[in-house]
Formats: C-alpha cells, structure tokens, sequence
C-alpha cells in the first residue's frame, strides 16, 4: 500500500461518519414532523458524490485493475462496482435534480 494509504482510508472514514451522522439527523428531522427536503438532497447529492469516488480509491490504494475475469474476488468486485458506479446518481434523482432542489432550498433559484 502507498504511504498516502493511512490518509485516504482516514478521509474516506471521516467521510463516511458525516455522512451518517447527517443522515441521523434528517432521519430526527422526519421523526418530529419536519420536512428536511433541502437537507436530504444536499445529503444524498454528498453520499453519492463519496459512493462514486470509492472504486477509484481502491484502485489507487490498492493497485487492483477492474477486471471481470481477474483471478481474484477483488478484481472481479472492482469492475463491477466501476461499471455500476455511474448510475448510483440516479437512485433518488439526478445530481442535477438534487442541485435544483439544494439552490431552490437556499433561496439561488
């Protein structure tokens, strides 16, 4: 592993600990009767963001080239998660869709 490794998987903890906290916080949010429509697209428009930028971590951590007929569980995994990734912006909306929404909710549109 390079010696960058600490740090990446550091960043992608941090992360991943935010995205769930504010996750938890929407979650509060819907459980008293309010309606966190701006926070749950700038949540879901970050989650996404993160999820998209895995398989290119692991690439650079790890060396492993997406391969669906590598040797390994890891190889096979990574391509598949590399030709899936793009569409992981379309479960609950666009990117585009949540960017309106977060402008919207801020009062830029």
């Amino acid at each position: 592993m390079p010696a960058s490794a600490p740090a990446a998987v550091g960043r992608a903890v941090a992360h991943m600990a935010t995205l769930r906290q504010m996750s938890l916080a929407i979650a509060a949010m819907l459980g008293a009767g309010a309606n966190p429509a701006l926070e749950a697209a700038i949540v879901k428009d970050l989650g996404t963001a993160f999820e998209q930028s895995l398989p290119e971590v692991v690439h650079e951590l790890l060396g492993v080239e997406p391969d669906r007929a590598a040797d390994t569980d890891l190889g096979r995994v990574h391509a598949a998660v590399l030709e899936l990734a793009p569409c992981f912006s379309l479960r609950g909306g666009t990117r585009e869709v949540l960017r309106g929404i977060i402008a919207r909710g801020l009062g830029l549109r």
